[in-house]
């Protein structure tokens, strides 16, 4: 007897639909980058969510390259969405980090950051529950009114948007 298939999500909508979510607030860490704080997704988290919304994901195409004094480092991924008749997408993530000094085995540790971050970073391009909107603010004009989307770092996501009638 053979079992049907359950699938993370009914259809592409729904799918969608979930990555267009704000990450949940209890993923999230801060960090420090330059004179600003930042929010972001530890890597085993996004690592975690993409196991349950794609069938399968690979990095199928990896590089890094030496510069000056740290690593820059891309990826390509290809994943299968968890619904029915879903097709395999192909996406690309890049990230830099400088060489840590501070010990004598810094690649050992510095390679492997820059490839999770730009890992990160491919699948922040797809929608917000990978972190795509934090620490931005924008506006959107949507049928004549204003929409001003905040998601700032202090681990609020949604605020309500500020709508403006254009008169």
């Amino acid at each position: 007897m053979s079992k049907e298939k359950e699938f993370s999500f009914k259809d592409e909508k729904e799918y969608r639909d979930y990555l267009d979510q704000a990450p949940n607030k209890n993923w999230l860490q801060n960090r420090s980058l330059g004179n600003k704080n930042h929010v972001y997704i530890p890597i085993f988290i996004t690592e975690a969510n993409a196991d349950l919304i794609y069938s399968k994901w690979n990095v199928i195409s990896e590089t890094g390259t030496e510069i000056s004094n740290g690593i820059m480092f891309n990826v390509k991924i290809q994943a299968l969405p968890d619904y029915p008749a879903a097709e395999d997408i192909f996406f690309t993530g890049s990230a830099a980090t400088q060489f840590k000094k501070k010990a004598d085995n810094h690649i050992e540790f510095d390679v492997p950051n820059a490839r999770n971050k730009a890992i990160a970073n491919a699948f922040a391009a797809l929608g917000n529950v990978f972190g795509r909107s934090l620490n931005r603010s924008y506006t959107i004009n949507k049928g004549g009114k204003e929409v001003k989307q905040i998601i700032d770092s202090a681990m609020t996501f949604r605020k309500k948007p500020e709508v403006k009638d254009e008169d």
